[in-house]
Order: C-alpha cells, then structure tokens, then sequence
C-alpha cells in the first residue's frame, strides 16, 4: 500500500497552470526524486501536497486517507512533514529550541516532552552545537535545524525541498547518509533536488516534471538518458 497517492493533481495561478493533472504514488521505504528544470512545477507540488496551498483539483491520499481538504497542521499532525528551500529558523531561538517547535505543534507534547524529543534528534542528526543562537551557527547546522523540526513530528512522509543547496561536497555526503539513515526507519522520502550526482546517489526512483506535467519517471539511471528529458533541462535536442 502506497503511504501517498497523488491523483490528478491540478495547480492554477489565475490561468497559468503550474501542476497538471499529476498522478504518482511514493512507498514506504523509499527515495523518490522530484527533479525538473527551474519552474517545472517541483516546489508547487510539495507546497499542495503538504496543504501549503489549495488545490485547484484532483486528490490527495495519504495512508489510505482523503486528506486534500485537510489545513496544512492537521497533514503534519497526521504524517506528512518538510523542509523548506529556503531555511526558516526563528531568529531568537536556539537551534534546540527551533526543533522543539515541530514536536510542539506536530505531536502536541508538553514542554519537557518537546525538549527530551528534541535532544533525541539532535543526537540523531549529529547536532552537537544545540544550545547556540541562530546566527551563531554553519548553514550545515541550520540544514539540520531544518531537517530535525520536520523529524520531529514524526513523519512517515518526508518532503525534503533543495535540503543540499549551499553545502560544500563533504557537507553533502554526510546530508546523503542521513537521509539514507531516515529511509531505514521505514519513512517514505521524496526529495526535490537540482544537484544530479546526489539524485543518482539517493533516490531509486525518479519523476520528472516540465511545466507542471511529468515527462519522464523510473530509475535515474534510465531517465536521465531519454530524449525528452535532456531537452527540458538544455532547452534543445540532445
């Protein structure tokens, strides 16, 4: 059973269609890609599925659950979690306290409950500098705050939106084998993500998105060397 089904999912702007009529499935226990040229629909897909904006048709099935008419809370409470392209910190507080946030709002503990989860993740993630400011800390570290807040609730649906933008190629790999230590806790991860050596490196399977329609999808591998799909990302036959 499929934790997401995604069916004929439709996104406007007015009248520019940004996502149409997408369908796809993401399993548990694996790394989806979502990869596309700039604008091809990537984060807009993420945004609806995770009840950041509305949709304009089609459904969103989460565990066998109706959940496209769902706010954006009641989705992460229910499973569905992630980052965002550009990191979101809250400015005064501690990169602990940033995690607690999702523990906070995502699985409604108490306080101390939200603390000792939150200390968990950040031994987790190999976090060692919790107790510092924001502006204190590397953009590695703030990746992590990012990652660790969206652990926090507990997700079995993961959205990770350009989690490596900004990290140096050592900063990348250790990112790589923590999301591969994610996938082991049986959560379904879709990452969105440009860098083309990390999709091959992580995900086992990929879609392929061009102005809102996907174009090409399997392994990376296969779908790297189709036709259409070189022609969207180099704007030309190759």
């Amino acid at each position: 059973m499929p934790v997401l089904k995604v069916n004929n999912l439709l996104k406007k702007f007015g009248g520019l269609v940004a996502v149409n009529n997408l369908s796809f499935t993401a399993e548990k226990d694996e790394i989806l890609g979502i990869i596309g040229p700039n604008g091809a629909g990537k984060t807009t897909v993420i945004n609806v599925i995770a009840g950041t904006l509305p949709v304009s048709g089609g459904e969103v099935v989460f565990k066998d659950r109706q959940v496209t008419e769902l706010p954006a809370y009641q989705r992460n409470q229910l499973g569905i979690s992630r980052t965002f392209q550009t990191v979101r910190p809250l400015q005064d507080f501690t990169a602990l306290e940033n995690i607690m946030v999702g523990a906070l709002f995502g699985k409604k503990l108490q306080l101390n409950e939200a603390r000792e989860k939150a200390l968990k993740i950040c031994e987790y993630i190999e976090l060692e500098r919790h107790d510092l400011p924001i502006d204190k800390l590397t953009v590695l570290e703030l990746k992590k705050i990012e990652l660790g807040r969206a652990l926090a609730s507990d997700p079995e649906l993961l959205f990770l939106d350009e989690i490596m933008a900004g990290l140096n190629s050592e900063e990348t790999w250790q990112m790589i084998e923590l999301i591969r230590k994610i996938k082991e806790n049986e959560v379904a991860i879709c990452v969105i993500e440009h860098v083309m050596k990390v999709v091959a490196e992580l995900t086992s399977r990929v879609i392929v998105l061009d102005r809102g329609d996907i174009i090409a999808q399997g392994p990376y591998q296969q779908v790297s060397q189709q036709k259409q799909v070189i022609t969207a990302y180099l704007g030309k036959e190759g």
